[in-house]
């Protein structure tokens, strides 16, 4: 691939592209399992194979950002799970380079939403060690810079449609995340959970509003109260119950 090697990021990434793969998680997973170093970063401009939260597809039509970078920090599985808040504080930084003028929130647990609607999204994949550590984690990341899916889930948005005037290349928004994402993961690192939560919070769309949560056989609806020290969203039932949610898809009021 052209002027991947004229990108500008920290030495702590080790940047390969391709021009086409099936997913650019399994491409790092192959990686990861021949030794691959922390840091790895590959970039695709096409995917075949994209999927999404819950094995949903991916669309990954050229001319959006799509790449995955493995990480292998020494803690365990459960706290490796805070990393899809690490990289929205990133993607935050880094669209906003580029739009500064644009409204951008975050949405539980891995959305960026540009203007209130889905831009971006991280999908996290671990493996354990025998001894229940983690041995490495997968951060697959896509960022709607020219399309984006007319039927997802929960409405999107791209750059494009938002901003025509100043639509980044995909090199030029990788080499942004990557300089956005390095000191939060080196804060995340250095003091855990607490700063990132707080740094989180202060983006979180919906935050005290009335929300919908779609789990397994039920939907819940209630206000956002918060997150946990552990990420998980801490909800005021309309019946007055409280709940933690771990994992379900979250749907506003509003939209």
């Amino acid at each position: 691939m052209k002027g991947s090697s004229s990108l500008t990021i920290p030495p702590f990434f080790d940047l390969q592209s391709r021009d086409e793969v099936g997913s650019t998680n399994d491409e790092v997973r192959l990686l990861a399992e021949q030794g691959a170093q922390d840091g790895t970063v590959v970039w695709a401009l096409r995917q075949s194979a994209g999927r999404g939260r819950h094995g949903r597809t991916w669309t990954s039509p050229e001319g959006n950002l799509y790449f995955s970078i493995l990480l292998r920090p020494s803690v365990s599985i459960a706290e490796a799970a805070n990393l899809s808040f690490v990289a929205s504080l990133g993607l935050a930084d880094a669209i906003r380079t580029f739009i500064p003028e644009c409204k951008i929130s975050l949405k539980w647990p891995n959305d960026v939403l540009l203007e209130g609607r889905k831009i971006s999204g991280v999908l996290l994949e671990s493996k354990a060690n025998n001894s229940g550590k983690l041995e490495y984690l997968i951060m697959g990341i896509g960022v709607n810079l020219q399309h984006y899916p007319d039927d997802a889930r929960y409405p999107a948005t791209s750059i494009l449609e938002q901003n025509k005037d100043n639509t980044p290349k995909p090199g030029k928004m990788l080499e942004a995340f990557l300089n956005s994402f390095d000191p939060w993961y080196k804060l995340w690192n250095k003091e855990g959970f607490a700063s990132i939560r707080t740094a989180w919070l202060d983006q979180a769309h919906g935050l005290g509003d009335k929300i919908y949560v779609r789990l397994p056989g039920e939907t819940l609806s209630g206000r956002f109260v918060t997150i946990d020290q552990d990420g998980a969203l801490d909800l005021d039932l309309d019946n007055g119950n409280q709940r933690l949610i771990t994992a379900g898809d979250v749907f506003f009021a509003s939209s």
